[in-house]
């Protein structure tokens, strides 16, 4: 029988499911694509085969699924991801009462939830709510001592994005320090990840291992992203940091646990920000509910006034600085854009046209508007044009004459090719303001 405490808990997150659910709308996200490429598997295409994903199939497949089910709406979309960081609240909870007790796991759960990653983004279908998910189910069940199904649920977890697998040393670690079964746990892993992989293989053939292996090491060196953008996502996993290192300093030699869960999670960030040159928010994400357990545990493992002010401070800092970001993904004012272009672009196309452009708005306009993208490329980033060659690629666009090309703040006028490309063949039709600012190309009517 569960306790008052865990029962409020239950309903607290179900009410902010059901806000969630009420507040649904179109953002400047990467979601749009994986959306879209649900409804194409809904519709009997398969990836890498029948179009190009740089992931594992899982998340495509459960969206097909829930399609469906429920029609192809944003609604139903946004449904797989918001259940999955719900249950990710209730995990952190379980995970922190099964180590510790009740009053800390509530404390856990709860800064979690006002945690600015998951009061931005927990709506967003990024496929990384998923995987993030079944790690706290694998977590809480080798604390269950479970340790076949929890290999199976986290070798899962990596076929919806294998960034999942950095976490492999934490649990190996987590189970040495819990006395669990580690060879077990291993042979399950392998033998679980060697299955799913083969059946991957079967179905898709070497395009499975060219979208999602060879495209996501060779991209990264093309990859560019605007200062506004980087730190916004920067700021995200800034104050965890800080979380992490307070309760590593505390609880050095003194909770094995608590170290792990904050020196882990610590070291993986700083790695992010000193190798990589891209920052997404949700290189972050897995980090979040284990240092909120760590910084639970510390607030109130300590009667010192100051550690307990300095830890509020910063998880306040964390939201206030943050601000901005909750209010860009979260306030549906910024969703007019998307109205606007997509009802323009559908008003001015016909059946047969199809468009190009930023995968932010161009897949949500596939997804919404039944308007086709052409099938030139796996995202419309320039990563990945730029990995194809940008002459293939514009070989290909003038094969398949888009109609209208939507450009992100300049992203394509930036590459020669592309703006000598749009420059000859493209009048400059729309401009749409605020951030992020989008620009609208339709094809001249002499070509």
């Amino acid at each position: 029988m569960k306790s008052k405490i865990e029962a409020l808990l239950i309903l607290l997150i179900f009410l902010i499911f059901l806000i969630k659910l009420y507040n649904v709308h179109p953002t400047f996200s990467d979601e749009n694509i994986y959306f879209s490429m649900g409804k194409s598997v809904s519709q009997g295409k398969l990836p890498y085969t029948g179009f190009d994903f740089v992931h594992p199939p899982f998340q495509l497949y459960i969206l097909a699924f829930l399609f469906k089910l429920f029609g192809s709406s944003l609604l139903a979309a946004k449904t797989l991801s918001i259940i999955a960081s719900s249950l990710s609240a209730y995990l952190v909870f379980l995970i922190s009462k099964k180590l510790f007790n009740e009053k800390i796991a509530l404390l856990s759960s709860v800064f979690f939830l006002i945690d600015p990653s998951f009061l931005a983004f927990s709506d967003q279908g990024y496929g990384i709510w998923e995987p993030l998910c079944l790690f706290l189910l694998s977590t809480y069940l080798i604390l269950k001592d479970k340790i076949n199904l929890s290999a199976l649920v986290f070798a899962s977890s990596l076929f919806f994005r294998y960034i999942a697998v950095i976490y492999l040393p934490f649990l190996i670690i987590l189970m040495i320090l819990e006395k669990k079964k580690i060879r077990k746990f291993i042979f399950a892993f392998l033998i679980a990840f060697s299955f799913i992989f083969s059946i991957m293989l079967l179905a898709f053939s070497f395009n499975f291992i060219e979208d999602t292996i060879i495209f996501q090491v060779l991209s990264k060196t093309f990859y560019t992203l605007t200062p506004k953008l980087y730190y916004q996502y920067l700021y995200i996993g800034f104050f965890t940091m800080f979380l992490a290192l307070t309760s590593a300093i505390l609880s050095y030699k003194k909770d094995k646990t608590i170290f792990l869960f904050s020196v882990y999670p610590l070291i993986l960030n700083l790695l992010i920000l000193l190798s990589l040159k891209f920052i997404a928010y949700h290189y972050f994400l897995f980090s979040v509910p284990l240092v909120m357990i760590a910084a639970s545990k510390t607030f109130l493992a300590h009667k010192d006034k100051a550690i307990r002010i300095f830890i509020a401070l910063i998880i306040f800092l964390s939201i206030f600085s943050n601000y901005t970001t909750i209010d860009f993904y979260q306030n549906p004012r910024y969703s007019e854009k998307y109205y606007f272009i997509a009802d323009y672009i559908k008003s001015n196309t016909s059946k047969n046209d199809n468009i190009f452009g930023d995968s932010s708005i161009a897949y949500y306009i596939s997804f919404t508007e039944d308007v086709s993208v052409t099938s030139t490329h796996l995202k419309s980033f320039l990563s990945y044009e730029v990995y194809l060659k940008e002459e293939d690629v514009i070989e290909n666009l003038e094969r398949e004459r888009p109609k209208f090309i939507v450009d992100l703040e300049g992203t394509y006028i930036s590459n020669a090719y592309f703006r000598e490309y749009i420059q000859n063949k493209y009048e400059l039709k729309k401009t749409v303001d605020d951030f992020p600012k989008y620009f609208v190309y339709e094809r001249k009517v002499s070509l």
